[in-house]
């Protein structure tokens, strides 16, 4: 008896437990929509059978009766077909149409829930950018600045963007959602995920770094890479990596694109998604090594821009990109043919450049 008792009292809990928690399935929706399409039916059979009324006046009376509406244009005389009203609009009925209704506002509500919060695959999303990892410090702050600029990039502004995180569990800040990101909550190493993500429709892949600061993060965009190009995407895939060592592993594993992770600036990662190759040369903007700015303090009057160009690279001392006016204000690319006022250059150089002393550059302009 005791056995008994405890197994009656263990199923009424699981029963009262599922009755708490369960949210009903579109399956169960279309159950009780058949099951109320059938009482309908019979409720207007009854109603022509027992009352004489044509098809039209049965159907519309049923419906005002389950739906509580009660004009009381036609109504159940018989005591048959009230017999019928009571049984069958009454007692299941509209009890029926109510769990439909409830049932319906409860899926809506839980599909809105998952999709803010990334439980939803996006089926219907294609060409899209999709971004893979988030920063683990301020990655709300760099994803804001790293949206604004592909928002602002023309030739991305209507392309639509999904991110592959585990980073907001309770949906993307509002800042985002705003502007039409979507978020899909899982690890890229999980089996199944990245295909969840659209990996094989989009038309942009980022991999980000976690952790600009942990070497070990190159070897989980190693790993997502190679899990990527089993997929055989045909998207543009950018990596960043933190080891330069890294970048030709990268590239060997699908990469189009390496790039080190500057947070501060993701402009250069737009710009090797749109312009691949820039990100190189804005890379070595950054360092020393290789390719880099330098500043060389000589007045320049009343000569063309396009005449400071191409002395400059006949003269093999580098590639011009601005220049320094008198007041100290910056200009950079000028019209060509534009007479310059400056009292610096900023060019372009490499490692095995030799730059002439300022004095002979300025007679190179006359000066």
């Amino acid at each position: 008896m005791n056995s008994i008792g405890l197994l009656l009292k263990r199923k009424k809990n699981r029963l009262q437990f599922r009755r708490e928690v369960h949210l009903h399935e579109t399956s169960d929706l279309k159950k009780r929509l058949a099951l109320f399409a059938g009482i309908i039916g019979l409720h207007s059979l009854a109603m022509v059978f027992f009352e004489d009324l044509n098809w039209w006046q049965a159907f519309w009376l049923t419906m005002t009766s389950a739906s509580t509406t009660g004009y009381g244009d036609v109504s159940a005389a018989t005591f048959w077909g009230q017999f019928s009203t009571i049984v069958l609009i009454y007692g299941m009925g509209i009890t029926l149409l109510a769990q439909i209704a409830s049932d319906y506002v409860e899926i809506r509500l839980l599909r809105k829930d998952m999709r803010i919060k990334g439980r939803m695959k996006w089926d219907n999303m294609q060409n899209h950018i999709l971004i893979i990892n988030t920063p683990i410090y301020d990655s709300e702050r760099y994803l804001g600045m790293l949206i604004s600029q592909i928002s602002q990039t023309p030739e991305l502004v209507d392309t639509p963007i999904q991110i592959l995180t585990l980073a907001f569990p309770d949906g993307l800040p509002l800042e985002l959602r705003a502007q039409g990101v979507v978020h899909h909550t899982g690890d890229a190493l999980e089996d199944g995920m990245l295909a969840s993500a659209g990996v094989q429709k989009a038309k942009y892949i980022v991999v980000l770094c976690e952790d600009a600061h942990n070497s070990h993060s190159d070897s989980v965009t190693f790993d997502t890479l190679h899990r990527i190009q089993a997929l055989n995407p045909t998207a543009f895939i950018m990596a960043e990596a933190i080891n330069d060592s890294n970048r030709p592993r990268f590239k060997a594993a699908g990469a189009k694109a390496v790039i080190r992770p500057v947070r501060a600036y993701p402009e250069m990662l737009v710009r090797s998604l749109i312009a691949p190759g820039t990100e190189q040369v804005l890379e070595d903007l950054f360092r020393h090594q290789g390719d880099h700015t330098i500043r060389l303090d000589v007045h320049i009057t009343g000569v063309t821009w396009a005449n400071v160009v191409t002395t400059l690279i006949q003269k093999d001392i580098g590639t011009a990109l601005g220049y320094v006016q008198q007041n100290g204000e910056i200009i950079t690319h000028p019209q060509t043919h534009a007479l310059i006022e400056a009292q610096g250059l900023i060019i372009l150089i490499n490692d095995d450049q030799d730059i002439p002393s300022l004095e002979d550059i300025g007679q190179y302009f006359n000066v």
